[in-house]
Parts: C-alpha cells; sequence; structure tokens
C-alpha cells in the first residue's frame, strides 16, 4: 500500500491509486479526489450556514457543480447547485462605469506579457478605439511590444489620465452592466437569503466586483464565498464573508509551495472565458470565447471524480483538509518527471483578458530557472516570471540539482510574500 492509499483508508475511501505517472492515473489518484473533498467542505459548510442555493462560478466551478449536485442528492438537503457564468473579464466590464478601486485599477495591473494593447483589450477597445487613445496621450510606439515594467506602469499613468479612455470605457462599461444585472436576476440571486459563490481562489477581488454590481441593484443578501486558498488578504466588505479552506493569507509555508495555476488549469471547464452576455430566445446568455484546453482531459477528471463519489461516502471529515494538502503539495512541490510531463497538456493565461496562453510546464535552461530566484530577482526586479508552474517546469527540465532549484524558488515565493 503507497502513501497515497493509506491517506484515502484514514480518509474511509476505498480508493486505490493505480499510478501517477500518466494523466488518466494522475487525474484518478489524486487530482478527482481532491476536487471531491474541497467540494464536500463547501456542501458541508453550506449545510451549516443554511444556504440553500451555491453558484458556482465558471469556469473553476464547473467541475465542482456536477460533484456538488451529486452529493447534495444523495443528502438530500435541499440545496441547489447552479452554474453561474461569468469572468474577472465579465464582471469588471460590468463595473469599470463606477471609476472606483473595486474594478477599475484592475485595468491598470501588470501581467506576464505587458504591452499598450494587451491592456486596452481589458476593456474590449477595437482598433479604431485604441488609436483614439494614443492619439491623445501621445503614445507612438508599437502597441504589441511587450513592456518593462517601468514602461507599463508610465503608460498606464498617461491613460488614466485620458478622458477619451474613460468616456470610451464608460460606455462599454454601461451596456455590459445592463446585460449583467438582466442576468443576476435571471439566474434569481435577487431571491436569496444568503447568496452562496464557489471559486478556487485567490485574492477575493471577484466576489468584491460582484458584491458591488448587487449593492448598485439594491440587493443587500450577504455574499458568501467558498474558496480552496487565499493568497492575498481578501477585501473588507458589509455584507461579504470570505470561507477559505486549505490556506489562508498568512500561509507562506504552503503558499510558496502551491501552485495555483495548475489547480486552475485541473478545474477547467469545457468552454472558454465569459465574455459577456447577450439576449436570446431563451433569456440572457453568455458570450464565451474560444475554449483554450483539450476537452478530453476536463471529461477524464470530470467522470473520475462522478465515480469516486460513487464509490465513496463523502460526508466531509476534518482530516479531509490535511489529506488533501498532503496529496496536492507532493504533486505540485514535488511532481515525478512522468506527472509533470503529463499535467504540461495545459495551457494557461495570467491576464484578464486572456490574450495570450503557453504551457503550464515550459522546459527551461539553466538560466531561465535561475531568473526566478531570489538573487537574481533582486537585481533584476522589472523582470516578468518566466513559468506558470515552476516546480512543474523544474521536473520536466532536464537540468540539475533539482533539489536546488526547488528549495531556493520555495525561498524566493516565500521570502516575496512577507514582504509583499
Amino acid at each position: 500500500m503507497n502513501s497515497f492509499d493509506k491517506i484515502y483508508k484514514k480518509c474511509g475511501f476505498s480508493h486505490r491509486v493505480i499510478s501517477t505517472s500518466d494523466f488518466e492515473g494522475v487525474a484518478h489518484g489524486l487530482v478527482a479526489p481532491v476536487i471531491v473533498m474541497y467540494t464536500s467542505w463547501i456542501i458541508d459548510r453550506a449545510e451549516k450556514m443554511g444556504i440553500k442555493r451555491l453558484y458556482f462560478l465558471a469556469r473553476d466551478g464547473y467541475l465542482m457543480r456536477d460533484i456538488g449536485e451529486k452529493i447534495c442528492s444523495e443528502r438530500n438537503n435541499g440545496i441547489v447547485c447552479s452554474y453561474f457564468y461569468c469572468s474577472r473579464y465579465a464582471l469588471r466590464m460590468a463595473a469599470y462605469g463606477f471609476f472606483d478601486d473595486s474594478a477599475y485599477e484592475k485595468l491598470f495591473l501588470g501581467a506576464f506579457k505587458l504591452s499598450a494593447c494587451g491592456m486596452l483589450l481589458r476593456a474590449d477597445f477595437s482598433p479604431e478605439e485604441r488609436q483614439r487613445v494614443y492619439n491623445d496621450i501621445g503614445f507612438t510606439d508599437d502597441e504589441n511590444r511587450i513592456l518593462g515594467r517601468g514602461e507599463f506602469s508610465a503608460f498606464t499613468d498617461k491613460v488614466r489620465q485620458s478622458e477619451v479612455f474613460k468616456s470610451i470605457v464608460k460606455e462599454k462599461s454601461d451596456r455590459a452592466y445592463s446585460l449583467m444585472t438582466e442576468y443576476i436576476k435571471q439566474e434569481e440571486m435577487d431571491r436569496q437569503n444568503k447568496i452562496g459563490i464557489i471559486d478556487l481562489g485567490w485574492t477575493g477581488s471577484l466576489q468584491l466586483t460582484l458584491q458591488r454590481i448587487l449593492s448598485s441593484m439594491g440587493i443587500n443578501s450577504p455574499l458568501v464565498g467558498f474558496y480552496m486558498g487565499m493568497i492575498d488578504k481578501p477585501p473588507a466588505k458589509e455584507n461579504s464573508q470570505y470561507n477559505s479552506w486549505l490556506f489562508t493569507e498568512k500561509d507562506n509555508c504552503i503558499k510558496s509551495r502551491f501552485a495555483h495555476n495548475l489547480i486552475e488549469c485541473l478545474c477547467s471547464a469545457p468552454h472558454g472565458m465569459t465574455m459577456g452576455f447577450k439576449k436570446a430566445e431563451q433569456g440572457i446568455v453568455p458570450v464565451l470565447a474560444d475554449k483554450e484546453n483539450d476537452e478530453r482531459y476536463i471529461n477524464i477528471i470530470r467522470q473520475k471524480a462522478l465515480d469516486f463519489v460513487a464509490d465513496n461516502k463523502t460526508e466531509y471529515k476534518e482530516y479531509f483538509k490535511k489529506a488533501t494538502l498532503k496529496i496536492l503539495l507532493y504533486f505540485m512541490y514535488k511532481p515525478d518527471k512522468n506527472t509533470a510531463t503529463s499535467l504540461g497538456v495545459y495551457s494557461f493565461c495570467d491576464d484578464v483578458s486572456e490574450g495570450y496562453h503557453r504551457s503550464i510546464v515550459q522546459k527551461g535552461e539553466k538560466k531561465d530557472y535561475s531568473r526566478e530566484l531570489i538573487f537574481y530577482k533582486i537585481l533584476h526586479r522589472d523582470d516578468s516570471d518566466g513559468f506558470y508552474w515552476y516546480y512543474g517546469s523544474l521536473a520536466a527540465g532536464d537540468i540539475g540539482p533539482k533539489w536546488y532549484y526547488r528549495i531556493m524558488y520555495r525561498l524566493t515565493r516565500y521570502i516575496s510574500f512577507i514582504i509583499h
């Protein structure tokens, strides 16, 4: 019996890990049980809090909604599990017109690939609209050139002051807000005594934006968020509650080993990002971007998770949290080469506009891994991060000693979280 089988036996599961050397083995042995345990915690908390309807937010909540429906059906607890189409992009588009920090300032955040065009695409600016802004602020550079952090900051400072930019944002935001509020009413959020939303994490910004919109509609029911973990302290807001399962913003030791980009990939949905909404015969429907990940892998995890629920009692136990951390930190922080390579089928984007994607696993040369370590970061603070999942990319690469780079990167992240 391997260490994972012992963990599952202690959880009370009749589950055996067959292999973790390929994608299907990782999905069966590691990913599906983790998602089920997380969803079990959500349902347990919702029952105790008297929440009657849970909104699983697209796209991270896609798999958990199906699992939640099955668990709630077995428990006959009367909780309705709904899938709520949204994204940081769609919610912020509806809130930009407020011109406050809850959404508007998110337009100017940094990302891996920083360009003038990429920043304006966060608010769906057309080529003609972008040119109007460039003319207004005197920007004559190539809009697709990747900017350093200092250059990007200088560019956004000018954009902030542009009246042309503000007027275009307001017009787009007002249109998005009208459709968003109709969709919220259609999904009966305005009829709930408590509104429960489910996401993976990591800062609470999406919940803050949603509550800003709900408040503007006169909906003052408590908004209760359930999250796998929090990397940053969530913003304090009246009538808003954040429930974090595995770790909070204070758990720097866990955060330094945790790969939040990877878990987002593993909880992908078989559809693209919600870009906005439109009216149709059946009501308000989402406008979706093209999907970026292969539906086959999503369906494998979904089926393995549903099989896990069917084969096991999923009444929540306190040990589930400890078990999940052991499993996640094993294959996130110290994966073997086969596991890392098998998960490299996923692509990811760290920007709200999702204007680019690349593999979650990027094999690099020695200098590429060294650039992410603390000594280099101190001297080159203007550089962007080169890996979405450093530990997996390290495992898949051909450099050594791996233990050195793994420990040094963990130290780098730990220090960055402390001084953040």
